[in-house]
């Protein structure tokens, strides 16, 4: 792992810095790598081994620590030769160790499913305390706009804190693709995008395990609806935020408009107004949180140039928060570039948040259609909020 002063080093040396003594924003902690991609020759990505190209992460704070999870692959491209890796923390966040690994499935160990990628994971827990989580698999088809890849979103438990796992079992309708799954007033609910990024669906499910469609929140398929992060408002109001990657010319995020979103319900969530839009922000792999009344989102920061660079950013959703309308606050970004976000975020204290994400080499800060096929790192941090201006 590249920690210390060798890391240091290593991003003085690419024109960005480390740190507050360095120019990264104060509230930035103990940033580090805790998986490395860069440098890993390895090609075989199952069966426990680790591969160069690691994105997709989640935390969640369970059992008295904070779980990990991540894919790990030989690029961001769907292939069955890829698995889903899951670390736990005991200090909170400071280090992790290896659990446990589950693989992609194939035709071997999932007849029914056939050689299929894995990706996407989210961690929650069950009412009876199990650790869950869902992911999707895709067949190998690596279309545009996620269509013809015959999405299924599946569940697996562990009775033991994520040491084993059940197998992995289809909780949706094929062609829907669940984001985060979140728990409100004992119901857990989950958005989902339907394949060709089309529209989105809210579902729901009382125990976690058998899931049902409800309304739909997002139709407008012109503006490619997918990835949609779901945030309770203190009063149980729904905030719905919903990346739209727009036209064939703004798909990479680099010229048009850079748009989110934002769609509010009350119970029973059965209606949804998406009168709002957040102009200049993209939220790719978006991940929300509160803390002290104030709601954050980390996700990918889009530039509008010809380089295609890409950041992972900690935004704050300022305005009003019981239905709009929201403004946006750029609060800086964590050390990250080229292929890079789809982070994860546990409460370790009243003032810190345990984060993590995964970023391609810093030194290269590749464009991110180039970066998909190249290494990446997962790294984790601690945001300190003692350390983050009010706003």
């Amino acid at each position: 792992m590249r920690t210390g002063i060798a890391l240091t080093l290593l991003l003085v040396a690419c024109g960005s810095n480390v740190g507050p003594d360095y120019g990264f924003p104060a509230w930035l902690q103990d940033e580090r790598v805790v998986v490395d991609g860069v440098g890993v020759t390895n090609t075989t990505c199952t069966g426990g081994m680790v591969c160069a190209h690691n994105e997709n992460t989640d935390l969640i704070d369970y059992d008295g620590g904070i779980i990990l999870v991540h894919r790990t692959a030989n690029s961001q491209i769907l292939n069955h030769n890829c698995s889903m890796r899951f670390y736990r923390s005991e200090d909170d966040g400071a280090t992790y160790d290896f659990m446990s690994s589950i693989d992609g499935p194939t035709t071997a160990t999932y007849p029914s499913l056939g050689d299929r990628d894995f990706r996407d994971p989210s961690l929650f827990v069950l009412p009876d305390g199990r650790l869950a989580f869902k992911a999707l698999v895709r067949t190998e088809t690596n279309s545009s706009r996620d269509s013809n890849v015959d999405t299924i979103t599946v569940e697996a438990i562990s009775d033991d804190g994520g040491h084993n796992w059940s197998t992995l079992v289809p909780i949706a309708p094929p062609t829907w693709s669940f984001w985060r799954v979140r728990e409100h007033d004992g119901v857990y609910y989950s958005a989902a995008y339907e394949d060709g990024d089309l529209s989105v669906k809210l579902f729901s499910s009382d125990d976690g395990e058998s899931w049902m469609p409800g309304a739909e929140i997002y139709g407008i398929a012109e503006d490619t609806p997918l990835e949609t992060e779901i945030v309770f408002m203190p009063s149980g109001r729904m905030l719905a935020l919903v990346r739209v990657d727009g036209t064939d010319d703004e798909l990479l995020g680099s010229a048009g408009r850079l748009r989110t979103i934002a769609c509010w319900a009350t119970a029973p969530y059965d209606t949804f107004d998406c009168s709002q839009t957040l102009d200049g922000v993209r939220f790719d792999g978006p991940v929300g949180f509160f803390h002290d009344d104030r709601l954050f989102v980390i996700a990918r920061k889009q530039f509008l140039e010809t380089a295609n660079r890409k950041r992972t950013t900690l935004y704050e959703l300022g305005g009003t928060l019981e239905g709009g309308p929201l403004t946006v606050i750029d609060h800086g970004d964590f050390p990250s570039a080229g292929d890079t976000a789809y982070a994860g975020a546990a409460d370790i204290d009243a003032d810190h948040v345990a984060v993590s994400w995964y970023s391609s080499d810093l030194i290269d800060d590749e464009p991110w259609a180039r970066a998909i096929f190249q290494p990446a790192d997962i790294w984790a941090a601690t945001i300190d909020f003692t350390k983050l201006d009010a706003n």
